[in-house]
């Protein structure tokens, strides 16, 4: 594997709402760290990919806009591979497209944990 989940890996996992509450969660952590917060319900409802990625999306902008430097942070937080960033188009959906390649990381992070922490 190369650090994240593929898609359809993506979408087997998230058929499970405890992982769903997991990567929320790690998402929480993380975004964190850069001042970002998620609504309260986050934690405890799990959320569709449909309504994750835009929440990812919206802290991605925000983020560049008021603190370039803290999104470079938040990526390095994450552990985003960089030639998964390298390959993201530079287009008006460059950061939905930055949005799920993290939606991946952090998924791949909450993955391993369950498979290696028992």
């Amino acid at each position: 594997m190369n650090g994240l989940l593929s898609h359809a890996q993506l979408l087997t996992e998230f058929k499970q709402n405890d992982f769903v509450l997991a990567t929320q969660r790690q998402l929480i952590k993380d975004f964190g760290t850069a001042g970002l917060d998620f609504p309260e319900t986050f934690q405890s409802h799990p959320q569709t990919l449909n309504e994750i990625i835009p929440r990812i999306t919206q802290h991605l902008k925000t983020l560049e806009s008021t603190n370039s430097s803290a999104l470079f942070q938040l990526l390095y937080q994450i552990d985003l591979p960089e030639l998964a960033v390298a390959q993201i188009p530079v287009d008006s959906n460059f950061h939905t497209h930055l949005a799920e390649f993290i939606l991946k990381r952090e998924a791949y992070k909450v993955f391993l944990r369950s498979k290696f922490s028992s």
